[in-house]
């Protein structure tokens, strides 16, 4: 059986990857009922996958769509499953990504249930070095 949401987010990190129009996989995305990302995201291993995607896709076309700033991470314009998040929502609170166990525990303890229902349960060390936040660094 195939695995929608991962699927999904393949195919838009895809066509961000190569600057092409993401909107018709995103608003899937977004219509995608909870219940179903949280079927198919069962474990740890396929949660990471489809958020290191779905946060690897958005720097891309958020990069694209803006001038790239440091508050472009704390917008809430990802829109997955009637939820809004931002790319600090996916990084810290779904992929834990706090480098102290307080901050963690603060961040998950205020979280909306959503991020806590499709949060990663056992943190990977090597999530951090699959984000890719190299569009969104300034140059200049």
């Amino acid at each position: 059986m195939e695995n929608f949401p991962i699927q999904l987010s393949e195919n838009i990190l895809l066509k961000a990857k190569l600057g092409q129009d993401t909107s018709m996989f995103r608003r899937e995305l977004y219509f995608m009922k909870q219940k179903k990302l949280e079927y198919f995201l069962n474990n740890d291993e396929l949660k990471g996958i489809f958020w290191i995607n779905i946060y690897n896709a958005y720097v891309l076309i958020l990069a694209n769509e803006s001038s790239p700033e440091k508050s472009i991470f704390k917008y809430k314009r990802i829109k997955i499953a009637r939820h809004l998040l931002s790319l600090n929502d996916i990084e810290f609170r779904i992929l834990g990504m706090y480098n102290k166990p307080l901050y963690k525990f603060i961040g998950n303890l205020f979280s909306p249930s959503f991020v806590k229902q499709v949060a990663i349960k056992n943190i990977d060390i090597n999530c951090q070095k699959k984000l890719d936040r190299t569009p969104l660094i300034d140059t200049h």
